[in-house]
Formats: structure tokens, C-alpha cells, sequence
């Protein structure tokens, strides 16, 4: 009994954690950039947004906001602040994984959605203004559905 309630216990908390690191390691600095080498499977929320005004100044881009257990884990810079956010440096196979469409619904402004994600090659953006750091998207590892964003 004590040893299946311990392997029970193992489980829930291996199910609880969706996160796993391999260190990110700094490689690189350039001005407001600084680039990582490593891993991480994380889960959160993504998102693309097609609106106009998120298309002039971001462009087309599907940008992931972990769950704070995984925002932990990423790379920060100090001066960066605010909450963990990126967007995948390599779109169209983000786009592919997910499984999203070209074009939001009729009447949406994008897609967003959930999912279990592994990334590596991190960057860095620090600066003033609404920036995003950048990871390259290796693999969707699970994914929930996907729902029509609400223009603002």
C-alpha cells in the first residue's frame, strides 16, 4: 500500500510540473539582444493575432505565454521586467505544429489556444516599448483546442 501510494504520489507530481530544463546557457550578446543555448517543455497559452494594428508593429508571429512555473525557468534579463513572453522566431513551422490557419474566422482578430511546447535557441530583447523575446519552436507536445480571438 505504502509503495503504491508513493508511485502514486511520483505521478501526480511529475503530471503537476510540465516543466523540464536542460539550462539555458548564454552564448551571445549584441547590443539588446543576448542569445541562449538549451531546452525546455513548457506549457501556457498561445496566441496569433491578425489585426491590423498588431500586424503593423509585430507582424504575423505566434507568440506563447507560459504558466508562471515555466516562466521561472526562461531567461531574463533584469531589464526586461514584466511578464514572460515570446513569440517563435521560426513562424511557419509554428504555424504548421499548431495546426492553425492562414486567415482568422470571419469576425476574429486571430486564434489562441493551449499547449505543451519544447523550445531552445532563446533570445533576449531588452529595451524600452512592447517587445518580445524570441525561441525556436522543436515540437508541440500536446495541444488543447484552438478558439477565435475577439477584436478589440
Amino acid at each position: 500500500m505504502v509503495l503504491r501510494n508513493l508511485s502514486l504520489l511520483c505521478c501526480v507530481m511529475l503530471a503537476s510540473t510540465a516543466v523540464h530544463a536542460e539550462a539555458f546557457k548564454l552564448v551571445s550578446r549584441d547590443g539588446r539582444q543576448a542569445e541562449y543555448a538549451g531546452s525546455l517543455s513548457l506549457s501556457g497559452r498561445f496566441e496569433r493575432r491578425q489585426d491590423a494594428e498588431t500586424l503593423d508593429w509585430r507582424g504575423d508571429r505566434v507568440c506563447f505565454f507560459p504558466e508562471a512555473a515555466a516562466a521561472s525557468q526562461l531567461p531574463r534579463e533584469s531589464a526586461t521586467g514584466g511578464n514572460a513572453r515570446f513569440c517563435f522566431s521560426n513562424h511557419r513551422a509554428a504555424t504548421d505544429q499548431l495546426r492553425l490557419v492562414a486567415q482568422p474566422a470571419a469576425g476574429s482578430c486571430g486564434v489562441t489556444g493551449t499547449a505543451t511546447v519544447s523550445i531552445s535557441r532563446y533570445v533576449v530583447e531588452s529595451g524600452d516599448g512592447d517587445i518580445y523575446d524570441q525561441a525556436w519552436l522543436d515540437k508541440v507536445l500536446q495541444q488543447g483546442p484552438v478558439s477565435p480571438l475577439r477584436c478589440n
